[in-house]
């Protein structure tokens, strides 16, 4: 077969093809660059607006995380609350600073913002009181976004889950809550998920005169909910109970006494004064009768007669016995 013949057998086969649809057309990719950039380009719009979608999803969630996710604060910028500090003694502060000298914060410190890029520690005042007494410059927080009223009671039932909490410093954040709140103990124990009767012991403290309470706020954790209970009973039996539970309380605080040796002292009945031995009176005679008798105890002197004009007449002599006496002593006291 010649080339001619070729050549017109192809151009046969050629215009036997059926000519493509337009919408067949538009799905042939283009072999050009710019043909190919044209083709892709719906493609990447839809890409473009999926990212756009998927960045303000991670934004959003970033956003709510916030308070979750710990960051590195300047100690500088942390603002101390005092009310929301847990006292501790110089011996567990102590410990808890050699703690954190050696090992990394485990428990980020919580935080709310403040006024000026500040932050108020809500809790975790003494970390950071050990930050600072061992020279470093920052620590971890997580920023807490609560509402203002809910930040002291946040920090409070935190710092009651703490063990080493004194009682007497529960109860007063559950007085600081009530009074706050007007709720009865037992909502409040049912909030803090303690039992109802704990909160009522804890309420002792409560009992206690003014004086007390000043004495315990000196040391809070020489004594527990259980003492104060049984001290707060014996103050009811009046002002020499009371005397007698504030010397127990200040032997307490001072190391002198258990909390067992403060009850037993305070409910102990002080020693009464020994009454004294009644003297017979002396008897003084006239003849066979008797004139009167008389009897002296301490600065009292007692004289009954047996008649009154016995006693009449005995009276002026004795007036007189009295101013002589009295002068003498006078002029004996200028020596």
């Amino acid at each position: 077969m010649s080339l001619k013949d070729l050549k017109n057998k192809s151009d046969s086969a050629l215009a036997a093809i059926p000519p493509l649809k337009r919408d067949e057309q538009a799905q042939r990719r283009p072999v050009t660059a710019p043909g190919a950039t044209a083709f892709m380009q719906p493609a990447l719009d839809d890409l473009s607006r999926r990212a756009e979608a998927a960045e303000a999803r991670v934004l959003e969630y970033e956003s709510n995380r916030l308070g979750q996710a710990a960051i590195e604060l300047p100690l500088d910028r942390l603002v101390e609350v005092p009310a929301r500090r847990r006292t501790l003694t110089p011996a567990q502060f102590q410990e808890l600073k050699e703690n954190l000298r050696t090992n990394p914060l485990v428990h980020p410190i919580s935080v709310e913002p403040g006024v000026d890029g500040k932050y108020r520690i809500i809790s975790g005042h003494n970390r950071v009181d050990a930050y600072r007494a061992l020279g470093r410059l920052g620590i971890l927080a997580v920023v807490r976004d609560i509402e203002a009223e809910k930040v002291d009671r946040s920090a409070f039932y935190a710092n009651l889950l703490q063990p080493s909490l004194p009682d007497y410093e529960k109860y007063l954040g559950f007085k600081r809550e009530q009074e706050a709140t007007r709720k009865t103990q037992k909502q409040m124990a049912s909030e803090a998920g303690v039992p109802e009767s704990v909160l009522s012991m804890l309420f002792s403290f409560e009992q206690l005169q003014g004086e007390a309470l000043h004495v315990i706020s000196r040391r809070p954790d020489a004594i527990g909910m259980s003492c104060a209970a049984e001290l707060a009973k014996l103050s009811k039996g009046g002002k020499q109970s009371q005397g007698r539970v504030l010397e127990a309380l200040e032997r307490l605080v001072e190391g002198v006494f258990t909390q067992k040796e403060a009850v037993r002292y305070a409910s102990a009945a002080p020693a009464l004064p020994r009454p004294q031995q009644s003297m017979a009176p002396i008897k003084v005679r006239a003849g066979r009768k008797e004139y009167c008798q008389y009897v002296g105890r301490g600065t009292l002197l007692r004289i009954e007669f047996k008649q009154e004009g016995d006693r009449q007449k005995a009276e002026e002599e004795i007036s007189q016995l009295l101013n002589r006496l009295a002068t003498r002593s006078t002029s004996d006291s200028n020596f």
